[in-house]
C-alpha cells in the first residue's frame, strides 16, 4: 500500500522530466516556432489586458483630476471670501482712523476755542455715546468710559457745541451723564460780555425736540430780543466747567416772580439730541 502511494506521488515529477528530455531533444527550430506560437496565442489576450489597465487608468486619473479641481475650486472660493474679509476689516479699521482723526480734529478745535490748553485746570476724556433717554421725565445719556478710566460722579461735560451736563453715576465702565436740559441741573453761568452771575436751570425738551432751559437772576439792565440775542456762557464760579462755555441764546426776558431779577427760556442747541461723542473735564490733581 505504502508502495503504491509513493509510485502516485513520483508520477507527477516522471511526467515533467520526460518532458524536459523531450524538450530539449527537439530541434531548435521547433522550439522557436512553438514559442512563437505560444506568444501569438496570448499576445490578445495581453493586448486586452493592458489596454483595460490604461483605460482604467485613464477614467481613474480623469476623475481624481475633476476632484483636484473641485478642491481647488473650493480653495479658491475661500481665498476669494478672506480677501473680501480681510478688504471688509481693512475698509472698517480705515473708518475708525478717519473718524478718529475727526474727533481728535474737533477735540482740538474745541481746546483751541475753549482755552482748554495743557496750561489750563482740566484734562479732557473723550467718550462714546451708547444710550439716550430724552423722555418727559428725565433728559440723561450713557457712555462707555466709567470709573477704570479715571471718571466720577459730578464732573463736567460739553461736547464741541458747548456745555452737556454732568456725570450723575459711574460704573466700573460706563457712566450716565445728567443732561443740562434735566429740571436738577443748575449751575453759575453769566452773559457773554457781562461778568455778573446768573443762574441756569434746565428745562426739558419743548415741542418740536427743541432743548430749552431757564435763566434765572438775570440783571434788570439786560434786554436782549429775537434780532439781539444774549449769549449765555459757563461761569469761572462753576468748579466743574472754565469760563465762557457756551450754553445757549437768550432772546427774551420777563420780570421774575419777586420783581428784583429778570428771566428767561435760553434755546439750546438742537444738536443735544444727536450727540456721538462727549468730553469729559476732569480737574487736575
Amino acid at each position: 500500500m505504502v508502495k503504491k502511494t509513493d509510485r502516485r506521488k513520483s508520477q507527477p515529477f516522471l511526467f515533467l522530466g520526460l518532458f524536459l528530455v523531450a524538450w530539449w531533444g527537439l530541434p531548435t527550430s521547433w522550439k522557436v516556432f512553438t514559442k512563437s506560437a505560444f506568444a501569438e496565442f496570448h499576445a490578445p489576450i495581453w493586448d486586452l489586458s493592458s489596454r483595460t489597465e490604461d483605460l482604467s487608468n485613464y477614467w481613474g486619473h480623469l476623475s481624481d483630476s475633476k476632484q483636484t479641481l473641485i478642491e481647488k475650486a473650493k480653495n479658491s472660493s475661500r481665498l476669494e471670501a478672506d480677501v473680501d474679509l480681510q478688504r471688509e476689516r481693512i475698509n472698517v479699521i480705515q473708518d475708525d482712523i478717519g473718524r478718529l482723526r475727526t474727533l481728535k480734529a474737533s477735540l482740538k478745535q474745541l481746546e483751541d476755542s475753549l482755552n482748554l490748553g495743557s496750561s489750563q485746570e482740566f484734562d479732557s476724556v473723550v467718550a462714546r455715546v451708547s444710550h439716550r433717554s430724552l423722555s418727559g421725565w428725565w433728559q440723561k445719556i450713557t457712555i462707555r468710559k466709567g470709573r477704570s478710566h479715571g471718571l466720577k460722579a459730578g464732573l463736567g461735560v460739553i461736547s464741541n457745541r458747548g456745555v452737556i451736563g454732568r456725570i450723575k453715576s459711574v460704573g466700573s465702565r460706563s457712566s450716565e451723564i445728567e443732561l443740562l436740559t434735566n429740571t436738577s441741573f443748575r449751575m453759575v453761568a453769566h452773559f457773554e460780555g457781562d461778568d455778573r452771575p446768573v443762574t441756569f436751570q434746565g428745562n426739558g425738551i419743548a415741542l418740536g425736540g427743541t432743548p430749552v432751559g431757564l435763566a434765572l437772576d438775570v440783571p434788570h439792565d439786560l434786554s436782549p430780543t429775537p434780532e439781539t440775542p444774549h449769549a449765555l456762557v459757563s461761569s469761572d464760579l462753576s468748579s466743574i466747567f472754565p469760563r465762557g462755555i457756551p450754553l445757549g441764546f437768550v432772546t427774551n426776558l420777563g420780570e421774575g416772580e419777586e420783581g428784583l431779577f429778570k428771566s428767561g427760556k435760553v434755546n439750546l442747541d438742537f444738536s443735544l439730541n444727536q450727540l456721538m461723542e462727549v468730553t469729559i473735564l476732569v480737574p487736575r490733581q
